[in-house]
């Protein structure tokens, strides 16, 4: 399979009023509101709910449309790069041809947003400029003689890799919806403009998040927000090995560890504490833990936490902090008095810091040596 190299053939110009853009309410952005993407029919596209609801999403402050929407305000439209729609599929009561987005959302929606305000009355814009903000020069693609991956590609080339880039998780998604329709990965890379490597493990990251989303008792917990979790969890091998990460099964296989992992990314259910990795790199320090039985028991443990599987660890195998603590003690002892009256509030904060650090370390220790 080529890449979409007749892509510019497939692309030509049309002037569409404001009006009979209909924005996408499939839009990949949507996820980054922390929510998963139920596909409208392409039939309710020009449903005047859907349309207000997509309008609105749009405005979110995640997507910056204020600032796009004031530059035009002082500036006009610029149509510089070219806002490429598709034809609709359904149909309307009067006929008339209504067009979707496929790239271009933000700039519809901060053009839709300054009509509004005209037509409240908050705004006052003058022929010319309403003339400039609703009637558009497009790129109408042919999508009955694209390859169904235009519509990702040709938003991907903008968002991927260049203006307002998506979130890891569009990225991801783009992706696998690519591989999905048959292309390689060196064809997805190329498409979306990534290198292999990052285009593959953006690929198994939403394949591992798509397996947890699938998960009986953890799937209600599997956000796009998750899907950190899993980018650091794959980029640590023995962590990726811990739980069974398959390649040719595009899945990780451990089952049991799988479920335990999931738990630990959750609040408790009994008491609705939080969860024992409370963010995406807590799973670098489980990397440090995950071979040493007895640091996972602490962290198991009903009142277990991270730093308590670390603490844990570092009594086991002092090796790995003895020689830095015996450093830092001689540090301290070689503060001579005057040392000590030159100290700006800079080096105090990091004395008090090492203080601190110490008593805490201290008190683990002796909650680890509890009988359990």
């Amino acid at each position: 399979m080529t890449v979409n190299s007749n892509l510019p053939q497939l692309l030509k110009p049309i002037h569409v009023n404001l009006s009979d853009l209909l924005l996408d309410p499939n839009n990949p952005r949507f996820s980054e509101l922390g929510e998963d993407i139920n596909p409208v029919p392409e039939g309710r596209f020009a449903d005047e709910r859907v349309q207000l609801s997509t309008f609105e999403k749009m405005r979110h402050d995640s997507f910056d449309v204020v600032e796009l929407r004031d530059t035009i305000k002082s500036l006009g439209f610029l149509p510089m790069d070219r806002i490429v729609v598709r034809a609709w599929k359904g149909t309307t009561s009067d006929g008339k041809n209504k067009y979707v987005v496929v790239e271009g959302n933000r700039r519809v929606t901060a053009l839709k947003w300054l009509l509004a305000l005209h037509d409240a009355g908050k705004e006052t814009f003058g022929e010319t400029q309403l003339d400039n903000y609703e009637n558009i020069e497009c790129l109408l693609l042919d999508d009955a003689a694209a390859q169904t991956s235009a519509t990702l590609i040709l938003p991907g080339l903008r968002h991927v890799s260049g203006v307002k880039e998506w979130g890891a998780y569009q990225k991801a998604k783009a992706v696998f919806a690519l591989r999905r329709t048959g292309m390689t990965p060196q064809e997805v890379a190329q498409s979306l403009g990534l290198s292999t490597r990052a285009a593959n493990s953006a690929y198994r990251c939403f394949l591992a998040l798509e397996q947890m989303k699938a998960h009986d008792e953890f799937g209600e917990f599997a956000e796009p927000k998750m899907y950190s979790y899993f980018e650091e969890v794959l980029k640590r091998p023995n962590v990726k090995t811990w739980l069974g990460w398959s390649d040719e099964k595009e899945c990780f296989t451990s089952v049991d560890r799988l479920s335990e992992f999931y738990s630990w990314l959750v609040p408790n259910p009994e008491d609705g504490s939080a969860p024992k990795l409370p963010e995406a790199k807590s799973v670098r320090d489980l990397s440090q833990v995950i071979d040493d039985e007895n640091a996972l028991d602490s962290l198991r443990a009903p009142e277990g936490t991270l730093s308590r599987a670390l603490a844990r660890y570092e009594v086991d195998h002092p090796e790995d902090w003895l020689p830095k603590i015996v450093a830092a003690s001689g540090a301290v002892k070689s503060l001579t008095p005057e040392k000590l009256r030159g100290m700006d509030e800079a080096a105090l904060k990091v004395v008090s810091q090492l203080q601190q650090n110490l008593e805490r370390a201290l008190a683990d220790r002796t909650l680890l040596m509890k009988p359990q």
